[in-house]
């Protein structure tokens, strides 16, 4: 599940606009606004995420969270987890509910994947998630077709991707950090992964390297301007726990 395909290691350029509109969905490959970098973590929900907040909130950064349901834990018990990331104002949005490849799914399997995690998450917070990030970074038209259907009205790249699900070294994140905060003012979308431990010493080292720099660091919805817009929709009041939750 940490492997990135070729696909997904596929450069991107800076300043890039919607890449695709497919019945108001866009897909996204960069931030848009002069100054900003939106810190996205994928994979969870895991036991780092709070350490990976406790980084974000100690410089008043916001991050943005892309969760699946069954991956590396089961969403239903972190609940608590999402529930704290989003009273501290962070962005959470959906990454399928198990990690497959979409683009080798059938129709009704791509609805499954992800209305199991559209439940948990309306189940968890009242809020369905409008804002999606494809594993390995992997769509094609069915994907996005289906994604149109449920609502959904952002799907989300990046521009730079740290390493750390390669398993590259702590230093050679600090590295792609690094490269990033000499590229102020250029907007970045930066992809890290929340289940692996570097991440966290990674994130602490980032956040300050990219305050120093000058960059502002936000959720991505933040970072779209005016393209951008509330990334949920409201369904009701939060449930309490019951037998239902679980994977």
């Amino acid at each position: 599940m940490l492997a990135l395909t070729a696909l997904a290691l596929v450069p991107l350029l800076a300043f890039a606009a919607p890449t695709e509109r497919q019945n108001g969905l866009t897909v996204v490959n960069n931030c848009y606004n002069s100054g900003q970098v939106a810190l996205t973590f994928d994979d969870g929900p895991n036991n780092r995420e709070g350490d990976i907040a406790n980084a974000l909130n100690s410089v008043g950064a916001k991050g943005t969270f892309f969760f699946n349901g069954n991956n590396y834990g089961c969403i239903y018990d972190h609940a608590q987890t999402l529930r704290d990331l989003n009273a501290q104002g962070h962005t959470l949005g959906s990454h399928t509910w198990s990690h497959p490849d979409l683009t080798k799914l059938e129709e009704w399997q791509i609805h499954q994947e992800l209305e199991k995690v559209e439940t948990a998450f309306i189940k968890i917070l009242g809020l369905k998630p409008r804002y999606f990030r494809p594993p390995y970074g992997s769509y094609n038209d069915r994907v996005l077709n289906v994604l149109a259907q449920r609502g959904y009205k952002k799907a989300f790249i990046w521009s730079d991707v740290t390493g750390d699900a390669l398993g590259d070294s702590l230093d050679k994140q600090k590295s792609v950090l690094n490269d990033v905060a000499n590229q102020y003012p250029a907007p970045k979308m930066v992809l890290s992964h929340s289940v692996i431990d570097s991440a966290v010493d990674a994130t602490w080292y980032g956040v300050s390297r990219l305050r120093d720099a000058g960059y502002q660091m936000v959720a991505v919805d933040t970072c779209l301007g005016n393209s951008g817009e509330w990334p949920y929709e409201y369904v009701g009041q939060p449930e309490q726990p019951n037998d239902s939750w679980r994977c």
